[in-house]
């Protein structure tokens, strides 16, 4: 087994961390910019030979002009404010029962802040204060996981079941999985008096699911293949604001009908479902505000209108519907959103309270740092 250069003209210097045990070697490297690539066999690396052949032997002259070039390329990273980081990490093991080497996220946040270098490492959760990961974080799935990664001493307690204050004309029950060890149940009245299309659309969407092309294409012979949008297919919890909401939706058509068939990708020929166009939703009228934890709100268009409006239709209905974890004005004020139902129970309420305190993957998508939201930390599904 040999750890190679990810590019030819790529030139890397290797900052090494090296465990050995019975023939048991675990590397983790960090990568940055030089002028050497390295192959290092990893069943016969020991920890001198390898910062060894990371040193740079050249003459002194060419030492100090290589260093300059190093400092040069630092200063700029730094005035840019991004470092990019390579991690590679191989591991082999001659027993099953051995551990791998791990490697602590958390401790390597609170050392960089100390040192005052996390954006020079490529550190970002240590640069921007969070510190989550690996080691110095507790189970996500234990209810007792709080939002900061340390664990709590009692779960979080669930809030008031909301006022019936409409018509409940439907019940709706949500079966959610947390990861593979942990679940519960959500059970929901939808207000079909007040709101009949909207709360249609969500009646559709949660069971048979919601068809905005021709049935026709679910035939064989047509040369195209599609499904349905179901909840029942593909449903997951796609994102959650810590405390304030949760958001419920099918994240990709694609994923979900290739799951469905047991295939790896759906094909050339899949064609998702495009968001509907039922311009008479607009009209239905807004029966409560967003005041209290544990409310049903759908986008004023409806379905399928949950995001900016310039996702594909593959991800039209990524954020489908969301439920309230406490009082949330910006829905009204600025999202002009539309409650259409509530929890029922104080049972439901209490799984909802766990479910908008999951530890989350913080960012837009769980990628672009800045924001306390995201997705969960662990896949929560839905049917």
């Amino acid at each position: 087994m040999m750890i190679r250069s990810p590019t030819i003209g790529t030139l890397l210097s290797l900052l090494l961390l090296v465990s050995t045990n019975n023939n048991i070697v675990s590397v983790t490297a960090w990568c940055s910019p030089l002028r050497y690539a390295t192959s290092i066999p990893a069943t016969t690396a020991s920890p001198s030979s390898l910062w060894a052949m990371a040193k740079n032997e050249d003459t002194p002259v060419e030492n100090e002009r290589l260093m300059k070039e190093q400092q040069s390329r630092r200063n700029f990273v730094q005035k840019i404010g991004a470092t990019v980081g390579l991690i590679a990490g191989v591991t082999t093991s001659s027993s099953q029962s051995a551990l791998a080497v791990e490697r602590a996220v958390g401790g390597a946040e609170l050392e960089c802040q100390k040192a005052g270098n996390c954006l020079e490492i490529g550190e970002w959760d240590g640069a921007v204060g969070w510190q989550w990961g690996a080691k110095d974080r507790c189970d996500p799935t234990d209810p007792r996981c709080g939002l900061d990664g340390k664990l709590m001493d009692a779960p979080p307690q669930g809030e008031p079941v909301p006022e019936l204050t409409n018509t409940i004309t439907h019940q709706i029950e949500l079966s959610v999985s947390i990861g593979r060890t942990d679940s519960g149940v959500l059970r929901l009245g939808l207000y079909g008096q007040d709101c009949p299309l909207s709360v249609q659309q969500m009646v559709d969407f949660v069971s048979s699911g919601i068809v905005t092309t021709s049935r026709l294409m679910f035939e064989d012979g047509y040369g195209i293949s599609s499904a349905p949008v179901s909840l029942e297919n593909g449903g997951l919890v796609t994102g959650i604001v810590p405390r304030e909401r949760i958001d419920f939706g099918i994240p990709s058509q694609a994923a979900a009908y290739a799951k469905s068939k047991g295939k790896a990708k759906a094909g050339d020929n899949f064609q998702a479902q495009p968001r509907p166009k039922n311009n008479e939703l607009a009209n239905e009228p807004y029966v409560r505000k967003h005041t209290v934890a544990g409310l049903v709100s759908i986008p004023s268009k409806g379905l399928g209108y949950g995001g900016s409006g310039l996702e594909s239709e593959d991800e039209a209905f990524a954020s489908t519907f969301e439920i309230t974890g406490g009082s949330v004005p910006a829905m009204d004020n600025r999202e002009g959103r539309r409650v259409i139902g509530q929890v029922l129970d104080e049972e439901s309420m209490a799984f909802l309270a766990r479910l908008v305190s999951l530890p989350t993957r913080k960012g837009i998508k769980g990628v672009i740092p800045g924001q306390n939201s995201g997705p969960p930390l662990v896949k929560v599904s839905v049917r």
